[in-house]
C-alpha cells in the first residue's frame, strides 16, 4: 500500500509540473501613450502576443517625461526583467539608465527613437532620415521647384524629429528656389501644433506647404488654415495610420496632400523578443520600409487595412475559443487529477476502515469493561464533587460574612474610639492629672492609637480584596512630604536613642501620588524600622531621581530608601516578607497584623511603582520604593486636580513608647467675638449619645450647643433657630450627614451656613464625597477635641473676616472662594434691586423680601449671616457704595446726589457718608 501511495503522488508532481511552464517577463518603458501612433504600436504588440504564449509583456508609459522614463526602468530592472524594450523620450538622458540595464545581462530591444550608444541587443525603427528626405522630394514635386514651407518638427532632442528634419533639408538643397521659412516645434501633440500655426498666421507668415513630422500636427495645421481661410496650401505627415483622425483617413477627406507611412514596429519587437529569449538568431539593426500614401493609393491601402483588420478579429476570435478549449483542458485535466487522487485516498480509506473495523470489534469488548468501571468511578466522583462544592460554598459565604462583619465592626470601633482617644489626649494635656496616674494614661493613648491603626489596615485589606481601593493621585512635593512624616519620628528617635537622617539630592520634586496611601507605606517602613533597630542605632531615608533600567513609557522615577542597621531578615523570609498575614518568626515580641507590609506593596503598585527589600541578618535592612516621574502613566480617572500650596491634613502619628504630659501648656481655645454679645450658635447633629457629650463638652465653653439626633431633625431645629455653624456626623438614621450636607447647601435659605462633617469613614476617596456635597471640612474619626475647636473657630473666623470685607464692596467677585455661587448670586440680587429703587427713601424689609421672593424672616438672617449688618445698614451701604460712583463722575452737586440716591436730606447723607468712608462728601468731591 505504501508503494502505492508514493507512486501515485510522484505521477500528480510529473503531470503538474509538465504543465506549469514559467512565462517570461517582458518591461515596455514607452515615451508617451498619448496619440494614435503609441496606441497602434501597442494593439500590434498585444495581437503579436497571442502567437507567443510564453511571454508577458508590462507597458509603463512616462508622459512624455525623462525623469519617470527613468524611473519606470528602474523598476522594471529592480523587478527582475527578462527583456526590456524602451522608446527613448530623449536619447541623451535615458541613455545611462538602459546602459545600466544592458549591462547588468538583461537584453534591451530600442524601438522607434534611439539612444546615444550601442548598449542595446536590437533597435526597430524606420529611416527617419530616409522619410525626411522622401518627403523633402515629394514637396518640391508639389512645388513644382519653387515656394516657401513652414516645418513643424517634433520634440527637440527625440532623435526622430532631428532625423527627420535632416532629411528633408538635404533633399531640399537641390532646390534653391524653395526655401524653408520657420520651423517651430509642434511636440508632437496636436495641441500645441494649433497654437504653432495660429501665431504663424498672426504673424502673417507667407508659406506655400506645411511639413509637418507627424499627421496629428498636419492635421492641426489644416484645421488652423481652414479656421482662418487660408486656402490653396499643401499639407504633408508622417505616419499614415489608419482609422478616425489617421493620416490614410486625412488624405482621404482631402485635410493633407499626402502621408508617409511610418511603421510602429511593435509586431516586429514581440517578434525577436521571442528570438532573443529563445536564443534563436536574429538581425540586430532592424529598418522597417516607408511608402508615401497620397490620392492615388489611400482608399486601396484603407481597404487592405480593413481586410487585414477583419481577418485579426477573425483571428482573435479563433484565440478566444482556443483559450476556452484550453481553460477546459486545464480544467478536465484538473479535476482528472482530484479524482485520481481521491480514487487513492477512498483506496487507502477503505483499506484503513476495514483494520480499524477489525480493531474496533477486539476493542469494545475492552472498552465495555471499562466503561463499566468508569461509569462506577464516576458517580462515586460526582457525588465526592457535590460535597465539595457544597462545603466550598459554605466556605465561601463564611469567609463573606466574616467580611462584612470585620468591616462593619471596624466601622463601628471608630466611634467608641472617639470617645477613649479624645478625652485621653485631653487628659495628656491637662495639667490636673496626678502623677502617679501619668504612666498609666501613656499606656492606654498608645494602645489606643495602635488599635486604630490595626482598624485602619484591616479595612484597606478588604477594600484590596473587592477591589474598590482607587488611586486618587495629585502633584506634590515628594521632598517636604517625607521630610515631614520623618520630623512626627523625631521625638521617637529621642527616646530610643536612635539616629535618624534624611537627605535629598534635589530641595524639591513634584511627583504624581495618592496622599493618604503614600502616608501609610513610609509610616508603615519607619514603624517598622523602629521595631527592629536596637538602641544607639542608625535609620537614614534618602530620595534621589534616577532612569528605568527596563524601558516604559515615563522617562525619569523617583527612588526612596528606608534602610536600618537592625536585626535584620534571614534570606528564608525575605521571598515573603510581602505576602498577607504573613509574620518573621524573629518578631514574636512585635505582633501585629501581618498586613503592613502586603498592604504597602499594594499601595506602590497602585501608583503603577515598585518596592523590594534587600537585608542581611544582624546588619540591618534597606526597603527600596521606586515612583515614575510625570503623569503619562496615570488615567483621568485616578488623577485629581491640586494646588500648589495645598495638601491634605492626614500624617499618621507614630506610637511613642513614651508621651509627655505638658504641664506648662494647657489646652486652650480663644473665644470668638463676631460682633455681639451672644456666643456663636452650633449644632451639634449626631446619632450617638456619648458622642454628643463629648462634642458638647468640648465647645460648650465657647459656644451655644442645640443637639440633633439625625439629618430631619437638624433641619426641623434649622426652620426654627439657624445655627452660626453645624457639626453633623455621616452614618446616621433616617437621613445621614452627606444628604443633610446637600439638603443645606441646596437651598438658597441656609446654603451660607458652614458644615464640619465628622465620620467613621476615614479613606481619602469618602473625604472626597463629602467635600463635593458642599461641607467645609471633613474630621475622621477618632478625632482630637482641640482640633475640633480650631475647625470650628476657623471657619467662624473667616466669616467674620467676609463680614469686614463685604462693608467696602460692592459686588461679590465671581471667582470668590469663600462663599458659595448661590450666596454671591443672593447678594448681588439684593445690590441689584437696591440700585434699581435708589431713589426710595426707606426700601423696607417686606418690599425686599418680595422682590427677592423669601419670607422676612429668611432674607434678614441670610444678610445678617453673610455681611454682619441689618438690612436697612445693607440697604444704606449699597447706597452709598453708589454715591461714590456718582461723585466721581456725574458732575452733580452733593445735594442732587443725596437726593438721587435716596436720602431724606443733605445733611443726613453727610453724616452717613463720613460714618461709612471717614471722609465728608465734599473732601471725597475735592480729592
Amino acid at each position: 500500500m505504501n508503494k502505492f501511495v508514493f507512486f501515485l503522488a510522484l505521477f500528480l508532481i510529473i503531470t503538474e509540473y509538465s504543465y506549469s511552464k514559467e512565462k517570461y517577463k517582458i518591461g515596455f518603458s514607452q515615451c508617451t501613450s498619448a496619440d494614435m501612433w503609441r496606441k497602434a504600436m501597442h494593439r500590434e504588440m498585444i495581437i503579436e502576443l497571442a502567437f507567443h504564449p510564453d511571454l508577458e509583456l508590462t507597458i509603463k508609459d512616462a508622459g512624455d517625461s525623462n525623469r519617470n522614463q527613468i524611473s519606470d526602468i528602474q523598476e522594471f530592472l529592480n523587478e527582475g526583467i527578462d527583456l526590456l524594450i524602451v522608446s527613448p523620450n530623449e536619447s541623451d538622458p535615458v541613455t545611462p539608465i538602459v546602459e545600466e540595464v544592458f549591462n547588468s545581462g538583461i537584453p534591451v530591444i530600442v524601438i522607434d527613437r534611439n539612444i546615444s550608444s550601442d548598449a542595446y541587443t536590437a533597435y526597430i525603427g524606420s529611416d527617419n532620415y530616409l522619410i525626411g528626405k522622401e518627403a523633402g522630394s515629394y514637396a518640391a514635386k508639389l512645388l513644382e521647384g519653387r515656394g516657401t514651407i513652414i516645418e513643424i518638427r517634433g520634440l527637440d532632442g527625440s532623435s526622430p524629429a532631428i532625423d527627420r528634419s535632416n532629411g528633408f533639408r538635404t533633399s531640399l538643397q537641390n532646390y534653391p528656389d524653395i526655401e524653408i521659412v520657420t520651423s517651430p516645434s509642434g511636440k508632437w501633440n496636436y495641441s500645441d501644433s494649433k497654437v504653432v500655426m495660429q501665431n504663424m498666421i498672426d504673424e502673417n507668415i507667407d508659406f506655400d506647404l506645411v511639413f509637418a513630422h507627424n499627421d496629428v500636427m498636419a492635421i492641426a495645421a489644416h484645421e488652423i488654415c481652414k479656421k482662418n481661410q487660408v486656402s490653396n496650401k499643401f499639407f504633408l505627415g508622417i505616419d499614415g495610420l489608419y482609422g478616425k483622425d489617421g493620416g490614410t483617413e486625412a488624405v482621404i477627406e482631402g485635410k493633407l496632400n499626402a502621408t508617409f507611412l511610418y511603421r510602429t514596429g511593435g509586431e516586429e519587437a514581440i517578434q525577436i523578443a521571442h528570438k532573443i529569449l529563445n536564443g534563436l538568431p536574429f538581425d540586430r539593426e532592424n529598418i522597417l520600409e516607408t511608402v508615401v500614401i497620397d490620392s492615388n493609393n489611400a482608399k486601396i491601402l484603407k481597404l487592405q487595412t480593413e481586410q487585414v483588420q477583419n481577418l485579426q478579429g477573425k483571428i482573435e476570435s479563433q484565440n478566444d475559443i482556443l483559450d476556452r478549449q484550453i481553460s477546459k483542458f486545464n480544467d478536465q485535466r484538473t479535476l482528472l487529477i482530484v479524482v485520481l487522487f481521491l480514487l487513492g485516498a477512498i483506496f487507502i480509506l477503505v483499506v484503513i476502515i476495514f483494520r480499524a473495523f477489525r480493531n474496533k470489534k477486539q476493542a469494545n469488548i475492552k472498552l465495555e469493561q471499562q466503561k463499566k468501571e468508569i461509569e462506577k468511578r464516576n458517580s462515586e466522583i460526582i457525588k465526592q464533587r457535590d460535597q465539595i462544592i457544597e462545603v466550598s460554598e459554605k466556605l465561601k459565604n463564611a469567609t463573606q460574612t466574616k467580611l462584612r462583619f470585620f468591616t462593619n465592626i471596624s466601622h463601628e470601633f471608630r466611634t467608641p474610639l472617639t470617645l477613649i482617644v479624645g478625652p485621653l489626649e485631653n487628659m495628656i494635656h491637662s495639667k490636673k492629672i496626678p502623677v502617679e496616674f501619668q504612666n498609666q494614661i501613656n499606656m492606654m493613648y498608645r494602645n489606643s492609637l495602635r488599635l486604630l491603626r490595626m482598624i485602619n489596615q484591616l479595612m484597606d485589606f478588604r477594600k484590596i480584596e473587592n477591589a474598590k481601593m482607587k488611586l486618587h493621585a495629585g502633584r506634590y512635593d515628594l521632598v517636604s512630604f517625607v521630610k515631614e512624616i520623618q520630623l512626627s519620628f523625631t521625638n521617637l528617635a529621642e527616646n530610643k536613642k536612635i539616629t535618624l537622617d534624611f537627605a535629598s539630592t534635589e530641595t524639591e520634586i513634584q511627583v504624581w501620588f495618592d496622599w493618604d496611601k503614600l502616608d501609610k507605606v513610609i509610616f508603615n517602613l519607619l514603624s517598622n524600622a523602629f521595631k527592629f533597630t536596637p538602641e544607639n542605632g542608625r535609620i537614614s531615608i534618602q530620595i534621589k531621581k534616577t532612569k528605568p533600567v527596563v524601558e516604559t513609557i515615563w522617562q525619569e522615577e523617583v527612588v526612596i530608601e528606608v534602610r536600618d542597621n537592625g536585626k535584620g531578615i534571614s534570606g528564608k523570609h525575605l521571598s515573603r516578607i510581602f505576602d498577607r498575614f504573613y509574620q518573621v518568626e524573629k518578631s514574636q515580641d512585635f505582633k501585629g497584623t501581618g498586613l503592613g507590609l502586603s498592604l504597602s506593596k499594594e499601595f506602590i503598585e497602585l501608583h503603577h511603582g515598585k518596592i523590594k527589600v534587600e537585608s542581611t541578618e544582624r546588619k540591618g535592612t534597606t526597603f527600596t520604593i521606586h515612583l515614575p516621574l510625570g503623569d503619562t502613566h496615570l488615567t483621568s480617572e485616578e488623577k485629581i486636580e491640586t494646588k500648589l500650596d495645598s495638601k491634605p491634613d492626614t500624617h499618621e502619628k507614630p506610637i511613642s513608647d513614651e508621651i509627655y504630659i505638658d504641664q506648662d501648656q494647657p489646652s486652650k481655645v480663644t473665644t470668638i467675638n463676631l460682633g455681639h454679645a451672644a456666643k456663636p450658635l452650633i449644632l451639634l447633629v449626631e446619632d450617638e449619645k456619648d458622642v454628643r457629650t463629648y462634642v458638647k463638652e468640648s465647645l460648650k465653653e465657647h459656644y451655644t450647643i442645640l443637639e440633633a439626633k439625625n439629618g430631619k431633625e437638624a433641619l426641623s431645629i434649622i426652620e426654627e433657630e439657624e445655627p452660626d455653624l453645624i457639626v453633623s456626623d455621616i452614618m446616621m438614621p433616617e437621613m445621614d450627614g452627606l444628604e443633610l450636607t446637600r439638603t443645606i447647601k441646596s437651598d438658597l435659605k441656609t446654603c451660607h451656613i458652614p458644615v464640619i462633617l465628622l465620620t467613621a469613614k476615614a479613606s481619602l476617596e469618602q473625604k472626597f464625597e463629602g467635600l463635593e456635597e458642599g461641607a467645609d471640612s471633613y474630621i475622621p474619626k477618632p478625632f482630637n477635641s482641640k482640633h475640633l475647636q480650631i475647625r470650628v473657630k476657623k471657619l467662624l473666623e473667616i466669616r467674620k473676616k467676609m463680614h469686614e470685607r463685604y462693608k467696602g464692596q460692592l459686588f461679590i467677585e465671581v471667582d470668590d472662594d469663600q462663599i458659595s455661587r448661590m450666596d454671591r448670586k443672593f447678594l448681588n440680587k439684593v445690590s441689584n434691586i437696591v440700585e434699581q429703587h435708589l431713589d426710595k427713601e426707606e426700601l423696607s424689609v417686606e418690599e425686599l423680601s418680595q422682590l427677592i421672593g423669601l419670607s422676612r424672616v429668611h432674607v434678614y438672617r441670610k444678610i445678617k449671616k453673610l455681611t454682619g449688618m441689618s438690612v436697612s445698614e445693607f440697604v444704606r451701604s449699597v447706597k452709598l457704595k453708589q454715591s461714590l460712583n456718582l461723585i466721581k463722575t456725574s458732575g452733580k452737586s452733593i445735594s442732587e446726589i443725596a437726593y438721587e440716591v435716596g436720602f431724606s436730606s443733605p445733611s443726613y447723607f453727610t453724616r452717613c457718608f463720613k460714618k461709612q468712608f471717614g471722609i465728608s462728601p465734599s473732601e471725597f468731591a475735592k480729592n
